[in-house]
């Protein structure tokens, strides 16, 4: 009988294999016969050999079962015989879970390959989207600018007719307004020559006019122009050369473009007291090299690789430094490039920027005439050296009783064209940045405020919400000038506390109207505190108070409410005075000064008699002190004159309010 184990398991590995069988010791082996079988694979019976062994090779994996039997000593066959289960494990990578991992990593790499190619697909429309836009864009504003020449030419020509007109009239004020005109009017013209320009160099339609000559002496020539707008803003510029001179071909035009627009740019975003430097040197390479270096607020590193970008502003915030467009600089890589140089940029924030410059030295190009190179340069200086315009807050002894106006804006054309609407009507005082404005209004305490928007270190919508959150000049009206016409930013600015919104550009009238508007808002809210009411300590709302002013009131009643209870706490002390009470108020005399006189067009020292006449008022009706005691008690040592302030204050004798 078959000796064996009911079940064998076997690795892939182990699919080649023997299986001996033998007859059991009591039967007589010469008369029994064996027969075995594998099912799944042997087709039939088939009879064992004299060594009693069944032999496999190579099976595939599976379940088998392994039969054996044989004859009784009768010749018959047994009709159950032995058996034994074998199982052949498959491979690994044969089995369910491999299978399926196999799927799924091929199903991965199937999904991201068209990812990737989607992904790709889309960046390349993405990217030819944005070509589109981008000339598109240009293209816009060629086309606009190529409008705007014709009647900026008209201007300038009629501007330059009546400078000649004016020249020998000996009119300051007029004279100014054409300085102004023309000055405004070439920088419009020069960004309008700049987006040409780009849109020549994308059409390939930019050429060069390539001349040999000093580029060195052209080049100081171009640097002594931007002296005076540098001294402007106390700003130190400083040219360094290590060679007297370079013979190069070099085109005029647009090297007057690339130094203009790099000095220009470190002049903005260099602060008063700063240092910026030009080199000059030869590298060893034969290039021009150009470096400009200023001690600037720097660029961050995330900004730093799109500075050169068309239409791409490093501070596009409402408090950035300086105005601009964005296509300065993609204009000086552009001419650079077109002259076969390079350009780079090296910043550290907040310690400056350093822009260099190689230009190759070629001397191909014919010599520059000196009739005509002293003619480019005279061009070259009217174009760059135009004087830029200076304020002065210089008060005439005459204009002391007008009202205080304080112009915070940060562009000098602007301020001079507000200095000429209004000095006849108001005493002008001039901040050129929010910060600034916001310490002169503490100083200056004025009757009312015109702030730009936009400005440096803190922006229109900052001051206002600074100045209407301290008690010193919470009560004074500002009005915003902006560009920005939306609504959203009209709301942002009544949220902060602005009285008025005015958008740029405006008319003269409107403005004027505006102020005279302001003005006699300040004369209502005089009025009610001039009532008297004030002195009754109002703990609400006067809601009988005009409705244009009940803003205002809420704020000041605190104010004053706080004044009160000072005087009320020392009134019968001798120390109780003006400078006591700047002291307990944390404020300087004439701010203390000037915001009593714009709530109650009071001095401090008549607002304080007041106070205590109507605390003698109250005593009066409400005690039965003696009429000399309750005029000590409120701080007056003589009861002949407290009786006379008193008949002047309420037009009867202190006795008629006992009787």
């Amino acid at each position: 009988m078959l000796s064996a184990s009911k079940k064998l398991d076997l690795t892939a590995t182990e699919n080649s294999f023997s299986i001996g069988f033998t007859v059991a010791e009591y039967q007589n082996p010469a008369t029994v016969y064996l027969e075995y079988m594998l099912e799944n694979y042997d087709p039939t019976w088939q009879k064992a050999d004299d060594k009693k062994t069944a032999s496999y090779y190579n099976l595939q994996p599976g379940t088998y079962l392994f039969q054996v039997r044989g004859t009784n000593s009768r010749g018959l066959w047994n009709k159950e015989g032995q058996q034994m289960s074998i199982i052949i494990h498959p491979p690994w990578w044969d089995t369910n879970w491999a299978r399926l991992l196999f799927i799924s990593l091929i199903s991965g790499i199937i999904y991201g390959l068209y990812r990737f190619q989607l992904s790709r697909k889309l960046a390349l429309q993405e990217t030819k989207r944005l070509r589109e836009l981008d000339e598109t864009k240009t293209r816009l504003y060629t086309n606009i600018t190529h409008e705007f020449r014709t009647p900026l030419t008209a201007i300038l020509g009629m501007n330059n007719r009546l400078v000649s007109f004016f020249k020998n009239k000996n009119n300051p004020r007029e004279q100014e307004a054409l300085d102004s005109i023309q000055r405004n009017s070439h920088r419009l013209l020069g960004l309008i020559n700049q987006i040409l320009d780009l849109s020549k160099i994308e059409s390939n339609a930019m050429s060069l006019k390539m001349e040999q000559g000093d580029i060195i002496i052209y080049i100081n020539y171009l640097f002594q122009s931007f002296h005076s707008l540098a001294e402007t803003k106390q700003i130190r510029i400083h040219i360094s050369q290590e060679i007297e001179s370079c013979i190069m071909d070099f085109d005029q035009e647009k090297i007057q473009i690339i130094i203009s627009n790099l000095l220009s740019n470190a002049i903005k975003f260099t602060p008063a007291g700063g240092l910026i430097n030009l080199h000059i040197t030869q590298t060893k390479d034969n290039n021009l090299s150009l470096k400009i270096n200023d001690s600037g607020s720097g660029i961050s590193k995330t900004d730093l690789p799109f500075i050169f970008d068309r239409f791409y502003q490093i501070d596009s915030s409402s408090t950035r430094q300086g105005e601009g467009t964005g296509i300065g600089l993609a204009l000086t890589k552009e001419l650079v490039e077109l002259m076969s140089g390079t350009i780079s940029v090296y910043s550290s924030l907040g310690k400056g920027t350093t822009f260099t410059v190689l230009l190759p030295i070629t001397q191909k190009a014919a010599l520059i005439e000196k009739k005509k190179e002293s003619e480019s340069m005279t061009i070259a200086g009217k174009f760059l050296s135009t004087k830029p315009a200076t304020l002065s807050s210089a008060t005439k002894v005459n204009e002391q009783l007008k009202d205080r106006l304080l112009i915070i804006e940060d562009n000098t054309d602007v301020t001079l064209y507000l200095k000429d609407c209004l000095e006849e009507s108001y005493q002008l005082y001039f901040a050129q940045n929010g910060q600034e404005g916001i310490d002169k209004a503490i100083e200056l305490i004025p009757d009312i405020i015109i702030s730009d928007v936009m400005m440096p270190e803190k922006d229109g919508f900052e001051v206002t919400q600074t100045l209407k959150n301290d008690e010193r000049t919470s009560h004074i009206p500002i009005i915003l000038l902006t560009e920005k016409a939306d609504v959203a930013s009209k709301i942002i600015g009544l949220e902060r506390g602005a009285d008025a919104y005015l958008v740029k550009p405006f008319q003269p009238k409107e403005l004027q109207i505006r102020l005279e508007k302001m003005i006699t808002l300040r004369r209502k809210l005089q009025a009610h505190y001039s009532s008297g009411k004030v002195f009754a300590f109002p703990k609400k709302q006067e809601t009988t108070a005009p409705a244009l002013i009940l803003k205002n009131i809420q704020t000041e009643n605190a104010f004053l409410l706080k004044i009160n209870k000072i005087l009320d706490k020392h009134l019968s002390e001798d120390h109780l005075d003006v400078a006591f009470l700047c002291q307990k108020l944390h404020m300087s005399q004439s701010q203390l000064y000037r915001k009593i006189k714009a709530l109650t067009n009071k001095s401090i020292v008549a607002y304080l008699r007041t106070y205590r006449l109507h605390k003698a008022k109250v005593l009066l009706q409400n005690s039965n002190k003696s009429i000399s005691d309750i005029a000590y008690e409120v701080g007056f040592l003589d009861p002949f004159y407290f009786s006379r302030l008193f008949s002047e204050e309420f037009g009867h004798p202190p006795s008629d309010v006992r009787k």
